[in-house]
């Protein structure tokens, strides 16, 4: 069966005139002739859980408007989901994450990165099946995270500027225009990783509720916890559901644009000349993005990627960081950060939403950290996809924490996290 999406012509015309648009900064109309193109991936496999990457390759004739040609080679990269796998192609549908995405890149970042352009990758094309970004890789973006999913505190400072640009952009936009960005987008925000009012048998519900069942026998087999296990058990999922409370639009507190999936991999960096330090990132895969306070975004960021003995030594010094660079890109645009988000209430947000970094953590880790071998047969078949998502997942996990160092030792850090000071200690 085919895996790869054909692109009409008025396709391949739009996606080249946006392209020609955006990067020779002219709104002038140009001629384009596609001579031929490609659009496949280097393995034709499914390379991410709910989503298809690829590689799409143009040889394209431009005409100008004063009739000079110009042949030009243009690379991007391509996201789609994955239509061919039922299983999949359901959850995706219910869930609504690539419409999400859509509606995100086609409605709302073209408006931010006018304000500040270098926090996601460019848009040059999408609909209900396709969408088509420059090819960071050309650009040498890599990610940052090794197998563990960490990242150090460079990777972290240059990402936690990103995320401040976004965030900032959110807040200038919504002063221009005068009105809210959930009223403006509202398909853009909508919750849909933690919506509130569902059903058991949604898919959000489902996929939650599997996953307590995967941490409640993980606790099991942590020694320390026996004395208390009951205590923690009957607790411990009471503690986790807060996430749904969490990441509502709040009525108290400051909401921004936020990209609601920050994992380790859903970042890239691009790094000096000497390939250590990163320089600039780019935030990608926007299918889970709401508006919330920027504290959810942020506490995610800082506790997924980190353990705790890392957030010991460096929370406060990035959150100040965060902090920093919010005053900046605010004053660049002539607009004082205490009238939107005061020290105090920054503060006082780090506290109130502190435990969205241990749940996340655990929501997210549990799969995106499991063994290659595993990670390979839940995204490569509909069998996979539905054993890890539905009947198998706590057996897989299992077997991933007795036979896995890296997913065994980052899964307790995450457990102790979360037990020891928001169920034991009860700090939320």
């Amino acid at each position: 069966m085919s895996t790869t999406i054909e692109l009409s012509s008025i396709a391949l015309q739009n996606l080249c005139q946006r392209y020609h648009e955006l990067n020779h900064h002219s709104n002038q109309p140009c001629t384009f002739e596609v001579h031929s193109y490609e659009h496949s991936s280097n393995t034709d496999t499914i390379s991410g859980f709910f989503g298809r990457h690829q590689i799409l390759k143009l040889n394209v004739r431009r005409i100008d408007v004063d009739g000079q040609e110009h042949f030009e080679k243009l690379h991007f990269f391509t996201k789609s989901p994955i239509i061919e796998v039922d299983s999949h192609m359901d959850y995706i549908e219910e869930f609504g994450l690539f419409k999400k995405e859509v509606h995100v890149y086609r409605e709302v970042l073209p408006e931010l990165q006018k304000t500040f352009p270098n926090v996601a990758p460019k848009y040059y094309y999408a609909d209900e099946r396709l969408l088509v970004f420059e090819h960071l890789g050309d650009q040498e973006f890599r990610m940052g995270a090794e197998r563990d999913g960490l990242l150090n505190y460079e990777h972290l400072h240059c990402r936690l500027k990103t995320l401040a640009a976004l965030h900032a952009s959110s807040i200038v936009y919504e002063v221009r225009c005068g009105r809210k960005l959930n009223e403006l987008y509202p398909d853009a925000v909508v919750e849909n990783a933690y919506p509130l009012g569902i059903s058991e048998t949604h898919v959000r519900s489902q996929n939650f509720n599997n996953a307590n069942r995967v941490f409640v026998e993980l606790i099991k087999l942590l020694p320390k916890y026996q004395e208390n296990l009951d205590y923690i058990l009957r607790e411990f999922p009471q503690r986790m559901a807060m996430i749904f409370e969490f990441t509502q639009t709040s009525d108290k507190y400051l909401n921004v644009f936020s990209h609601a999936d920050l994992w380790a991999n859903n970042v890239m960096f691009q790094y000096g000349k000497f390939g250590a330090l990163p320089q600039q990132s780019r935030l990608v895969d926007f299918q889970l993005a709401r508006y919330a306070p920027p504290m959810v975004d942020l506490m995610t960021v800082l506790t997924i990627p980190t353990s705790s003995n890392f957030r010991k030594q460096h929370l406060s010094e990035l959150l100040c960081d965060y902090y920093r660079f919010m005053t900046e890109f605010l004053k660049s645009e002539q607009l004082n950060i205490e009238d939107y988000l005061p020290r105090q209430e920054f503060y006082e947000t780090a506290e109130k939403f502190r435990i969205v970094g241990p749940i996340e953590s655990l929501l997210f880790s549990h799969l995106t950290i499991l063994p290659p071998a595993v990670a390979q047969a839940v995204t490569s078949s509909a069998n996979g996809f539905s054993d890890f998502f539905d009947a198998k997942r706590v057996g897989m996990c299992l077997e991933a924490f007795r036979t896995d160092e890296i997913y065994r030792e980052r899964l307790t850090d995450m457990l102790e996290d979360l037990i020891d000071n928001f169920v034991l200690n009860i700090k939320v």
